[in-house]
């Protein structure tokens, strides 16, 4: 038998005298639930240590009383320091993986007894009528109470290891559950951290909008040089009417370890719950003078939000390879009711991101496209304005996942080059587009892969043939009354074409080459659609035959093009004869699939 045991069996005799005796032992259990108390109100045990007992008079006994009640969790706070620095973290009950925590205070005779729960990753933590000791000293370095505290220490921790949890309360009646790892300076490696747990009186106003406690305080800032030392963790920031040009704010003013310069721009970096809201009414611009840096960059962080601010580069359009808002590595992105503007290559940029929620937002004149997302999921726009951007792909996801627009317009945008699209996509990428309009823009194709409209219209957009009939809704690619409308479709277009291509005026050989493609990539998507729904509809055997026959016609189609274009082998006529040809053969196929397998 350990002696660990043994200690074990003692003390749990002599709890069994107590219970006797007095009626009263502390209790731990892992099961239980604070607020259990027909058992815990009788199982209480002193934690006092020998010569550790405060004073009890009446400075004690009113701190006591002001204590009593049952209190609601609503942050946690971790701050430490070594020789590499400073690390601050803060996570709020709304926060996905938000500590687990409950506590009741309450008078037993003459001792004030807690029952305590909290729970986080790898950490679980129930005692319930344990003993609260007052001190009259600070809980914790850096609290704010700097008068007195109450100590709880776990009745069984045999070792004496655990470190202490301590109780005070803060002006504003905000109670405060700390566990402070205190710095000894003689160690090799110095090392001070503390952990800080906020709750509020159950019943609290406040409560109701919980995710508004994540801000702490709030200042009032009027040029660049204030903002930027003002940037702290739970802090919202109101930005009066002005110019805040981050270009012109020497590097020698800025004293804030939030903010650090690189490469000649200021990057916000490591911090958590931070707002910067323009004032009421504001006018407010973000700018900066070089056409290589960002506007605003964040790196390392959670829980970002920027309200009501105009901003981009303060340089001629088309020379700027900076974005206006960059995200690396931060989680909860909020930006609401801004407007961001070229000549920026892109409105929003963001690496390694997460959560992301765009709402009210204009997005435009941007000099490359609209949004460039890497590794970055979760991004929702709602009302957003995405407009009169040129160049290159328009929405650009390289690894991202669940993306989604939802009643935003797009307008007067511009796919220069035929390589980009509107959409372009990673390989396991998506986008969903729910009652969007896309008016005036101009792309060869919309996206490099499939994307899911819903409720989307169009008007006026110069694009590729084919991506008339992709967009519809892709829960009815298979329907029958879908497929005869896309033929309808593609019907009308043809005419367009044919009546472009008669017609007296000039078009150059690329111009000429280009149709033909979008001409024969129309009919072979729409080929491509009607596979899709003879697949399910067909018997299997029938469909068998089908798919032997289908592969001798692409191989008969494949040769006719290629014979199509012999003659011209070499010159600039050669696509297009041998689109041509394609889309001949393709129309064919199409026709006689649809009048034997779909009408």
């Amino acid at each position: 038998m350990s002696k660990k045991l043994v200690c074990r069996i003692i003390t749990f005799l002599f709890l069994a005298v107590l219970l006797t005796s007095c009626g009263k032992k502390a209790v731990k259990e892992e099961g239980a639930e604070p607020g259990e108390k027909a058992e815990a109100q009788e199982q209480t045990q002193s934690v006092n240590e020998a010569g550790t007992e405060a004073d009890t008079g009446e400075a004690k006994g009113g701190v006591e009383d002001s204590m009593v009640g049952e209190w609601v969790f609503f942050c946690s706070l971790y701050h430490s320091e070594d020789s590499e620095g400073v690390y601050d973290n803060c996570t709020m009950s709304t926060d996905d993986e938000s500590p687990d925590s409950a506590l009741i205070i309450r008078r037993d005779g003459d001792k004030l007894l807690a029952d305590y729960k909290f729970a986080a990753y790898e950490t679980s933590e129930k005692i319930y009528g344990a003993e609260l000791v007052y001190k009259e000293e600070a809980a914790y370095r850096d609290a704010q109470n700097d008068k007195w505290c109450m100590e709880m220490k776990d009745p069984f921790d045999d070792d004496g290891e655990t470190l202490p949890v301590r109780f005070s309360l803060r002006d504003d009646g905000v109670l405060v559950a700390s566990t402070e790892h205190p710095m000894d300076k003689s160690e090799e490696y110095p090392y001070y951290s503390t952990d800080v747990n906020l709750y509020m009186r159950k019943g609290s106003p406040e409560l109701k909008d919980p995710d508004n406690l994540r801000y702490f305080d709030t200042v009032t800032v009027s040029s660049a040089e204030e903002l930027l030392n003002n940037i702290q963790n739970n802090r919202k920031i109101i930005v009066s009417s002005g110019e805040y040009n981050f270009s012109e704010v020497k590097e020698e003013k800025v004293d804030n370890r939030f903010v650090k310069r690189e490469y000649g721009a200021y990057v916000i970096t490591g911090v958590n719950n931070l707002c910067i809201e323009a004032d009421k009414n504001a006018e407010v611009l973000f700018c900066i003078n070089e056409a290589y840096d960002r506007v605003v960059n964040f790196t390392t962080g959670r829980n970002i939000k920027l309200k009501g601010i105009t901003a981009g580069h303060n340089v001629e359009p088309g020379y700027c390879s900076g974005s206006v808002l960059y995200y690396n590595d931060v989680s909860g992105v909020d930006i609401e009711d801004c407007h961001l503007y070229g000549s920026g290559t892109y409105g929003i940029e963001a690496d390694y991101s997460y959560n992301i929620n765009v709402t009210g937002t204009e997005i435009y004149e941007c000099t490359y496209g609209l949004i460039d997302f890497r590794n970055t999921g979760v991004a929702s726009f709602k009302n957003c304005v995405l407009r009169d951007s040129s160049e290159l792909s328009m929405i650009n996801i390289n690894d991202g996942y669940e993306v989604v627009f939802e009643d935003c317009e797009f307008s007067n945008n511009k796919c220069a080059y035929d390589s980009n699209y509107f959409v372009n996509l990673g390989e396991y990428d998506s986008v969903t587009f729910k009652r969007c309009s896309f008016s005036n823009n101009e792309f060869v194709t919309f996206s490099n892969r499939e994307v899911t409209m819903e409720d989307c219209t169009y008007d006026n957009n110069y694009a590729a043939f084919s991506d008339l009939i992709r967009s519809a809704d892709p829960r009815q690619a298979l329907d029958k009354d879908t497929i005869l409308d896309n033929y309808k479709k593609v019907l009308k277009k043809q005419e367009e074409i044919d009546s472009k291509l008669n017609s007296d005026s000039l078009m150059d050989q690329m111009t000429l080459n280009k149709t033909s493609y979008e001409e024969f990539e129309m009919w072979d998507t729409l080929l491509n659609q009607v596979w899709q729904y003879i697949g399910v509809t067909l018997e299997e055997k029938e469909l068998s035959a089908l798919k032997g026959e289908q592969q001798k016609w692409i191989k008969e189609k494949e040769s006719a093009m290629k014979a199509a274009g012999a003659d011209f082998e070499g010159g600039s006529m050669q696509p297009m004869v041998e689109y041509g040809a394609g889309s001949a053969a393709t129309r064919k196929r199409v026709e006689m699939l649809i009048e034997k397998y779909v009408k």
